[in-house]
């Protein structure tokens, strides 16, 4: 079917639909000129990243690894959000969106004003103390380390290296985030995935619980994915120019 045809669809979908849960990956962000870390020729392949970005390499040498996170996460803090974005927010509003479970960790979802957002792998925007469990904000950290005024950010209590907020290499997944996602996916009517290719686990388990709870599959995403033969439609196109076709559908 050509893609207006699957749009259409894909909007008749959630048109009737009251429990819908979003599952976003990296492509709703690489829109927003996030990189995809983990795809083909991403940043996980660089020599080394791994370990500088797991929790042994944050015990062992902080200093590297901010070094490391700024680099990487820069461009994050300028991100703005995508249409993709906008349109689960608009879903919500009209009370159909129920929940976004997602695995990027920039905090857009949240930028956008979704309210209900479970980060799978945690998000950079905030950190805590290892030792008393303070919690910080931390984008002027990274702006400060940017500048060269900062190497290190250190708990105002405790005076040792705050943890950002982010899954590293070694963590485990949130217990709380998780919970809550696989509730969501769990009673959903649809689930929206956007921008992710399915291949990253636990995640890419939650369209199946979904599916056998009953729900319908809608997936808009570039390249192929394994659930693509039991989804209700799935769209291999850009995310943004879906997003924008629906989103003007549903301000109406």
């Amino acid at each position: 079917m050509k893609m207006m045809a699957l749009t259409e669809q894909a909007i008749s979908l959630i048109r009737k639909s009251g429990n819908i849960v979003a599952l976003s990956g990296a492509g709703i962000s690489t829109e927003a000129g996030i990189p995809d870390f983990r795809g083909p020729g991403g940043m996980w392949e660089e020599p080394g990243l791994m370990d500088q970005l797991s929790v042994s390499g944050f015990r062992n040498s902080p200093e590297t690894f901010y070094r490391t996170s700024v680099r990487l996460f820069s461009n994050i803090a300028r991100a703005e959000p995508t249409p993709a974005h906008r349109l689960l927010v608009r879903l919500e509003q009209l009370n159909k969106l129920k929940a976004v479970i997602t695995q990027n960790i920039d905090g857009l979802h949240t930028a956008a004003g979704s309210t209900k957002v479970f980060e799978l792998h945690g998000t950079y925007r905030t950190g805590h103390c290892p030792q008393c469990g303070t919690e910080f904000e931390m984008a002027e950290f990274y702006a400060e380390i940017e500048r060269g005024n900062l190497r290190v950010p250190l708990c105002t209590a405790c005076a040792v290296p705050i943890k950002p907020d982010i899954v590293l290499f070694e963590d485990l997944l949130p217990v709380n985030a998780w919970n809550g996602a696989v509730q969501a996916a769990t009673t959903c009517d649809l689930m929206l995935i956007f921008g992710s290719s399915l291949m990253v686990y636990p995640a890419a388990e939650l369209p199946m619980i979904a599916f056998e709870n009953g729900a319908r599959l809608v997936i808009v995403n570039l390249g192929e994915t394994s659930y693509d033969n039991m989804a209700a439609v799935a769209i291999k196109s850009r995310l943004g120019d879906f997003a924008k076709t629906a989103l003007a559908t549903f301000m109406e």
